[in-house]
């Protein structure tokens, strides 16, 4: 097995590794969730109906002393007994959405946990093609050169402790082609140092008319480009259902990429989710989400993809890492087909 192919075993097992994780983690999240429902619903319920009691009795006491039906007490206590009865109605509702907005910044912390690994996994490779680039030159003024190149990196190398590692390895390969002897070395910090070569490096090359450019290939890493979640992603996506704060955590996870996410959420309505029923045709993913969405919703989504003759996904979630899964898996999908038409 040729080293490469052992790197991108290596990184594809980390990438599942992470994947497996994160939907543990949902999973987990999911039932904290239905259990913070019920608690909440509990609470609420648990102050309310005493409330509601109270009330209730000092209406039956009207009742029996014969009081005014008109009394301005009377009615008051009228309105705030059918005030009462609203909130423990609408307890599950309330709670639900107090769970889910907690669902989705515990979302958003697991996948900015997954980017922290990919992009930690993503330094160290670099670090290996960094190292290989300046094994590789073979003269001084290319070996000098390569430290612009690593210079560029110096965050990504600082972040993972591999600058010092670098820096030196660039000091030895410049003093190994070194026709005066070691003339890099260490000047006050590894940064510092690195600094000086880069500088150097800038007089070689306005000195010539062909300056070399050192470069490191792409044979550790996947791409040159850090890792971020969605950015390849392109298409046109229709979303029926889910609630604003979904919605609105789902554009953000999605602004880099070249999605044109269109939303209708159960909040906008019966018609103006029928304008988005024109869009169906023309859209490359349709999902109806049915947490929060209403039976009239989903069922006028539907049966408009079905007169489209479109296929759609329905998810039944009220979090946004499923609902990201599907857009990215649908997306993939649909370029995948393209590519081998």
């Amino acid at each position: 097995m040729h080293i490469s192919e052992l790197d991108e075993l290596e990184a594809s097992v980390s990438d599942l590794l992470t994947m497996a994780k994160v939907e543990l983690e949902q999973n987990r999240l999911q039932q904290q969730r239905d259990r913070q429902i019920q608690e909440a619903v509990s609470q609420i319920e648990g102050r309310l109906k005493p409330l509601l009691a109270k009330v209730e009795q000092m209406l039956e006491e009207y009742t029996r002393e014969g009081g005014s039906p008109d009394s301005e007490t009377k009615l008051k206590l009228e309105k705030k007994a059918a005030d009462i009865r609203q909130e423990i109605a609408e307890a599950p509702a309330l709670a639900s959405q107090l769970a889910d907005r907690q669902l989705i910044l515990s979302e958003e912390r697991l996948l900015d946990e997954r980017i922290t690994e990919q992009t930690t996994q993503w330094r160290y490779e670099l670090k290996a093609d960094l190292l290989e680039m300046i094994e590789e030159q073979s003269d001084f003024f290319s070996a000098t050169d390569a430290a612009i190149a690593v210079r560029g990196y110096s965050n990504d190398l600082k972040a993972i402790g591999a600058l010092e590692e670098v820096v030196e390895a660039l000091i030895n390969q410049i003093n190994s082609h070194s026709e005066e002897g070691p003339v890099a070395r260490l000047r006050g910090s590894h940064e510092q140092t690195l600094t000086f070569i880069y500088n150097k490096a800038l007089e070689n090359r306005s000195r010539v008319d062909r300056a070399p450019d050192v470069q490191p290939n792409t044979r550790h890493r996947k791409s040159e480009k850090r890792p971020a979640l969605y950015t390849d992603l392109s298409g046109k996506v229709l979303v029926f259902g889910g609630h604003d704060r979904l919605q609105t955590a789902v554009k953000n996870r999605l602004r880099d990429s070249i999605i044109n996410l269109i939303w209708y959420t159960e909040q906008d309505g019966l018609q103006l989710a029928a304008q988005g029923e024109t869009q169906i045709a023309g859209s490359d993913l349709i999902i109806i989400v049915t947490g929060y969405a209403s039976h009239s919703l989903t069922e006028r989504a539907i049966e408009a993809c079905r007169r489209a003759n479109k296929s759609y996904e329905i998810v039944n979630t009220t979090g946004m890492t499923r609902l990201l899964e599907v857009i990215e898996s649908g997306l993939k999908a649909k370029q995948l087909a393209r590519h081998w038409k």
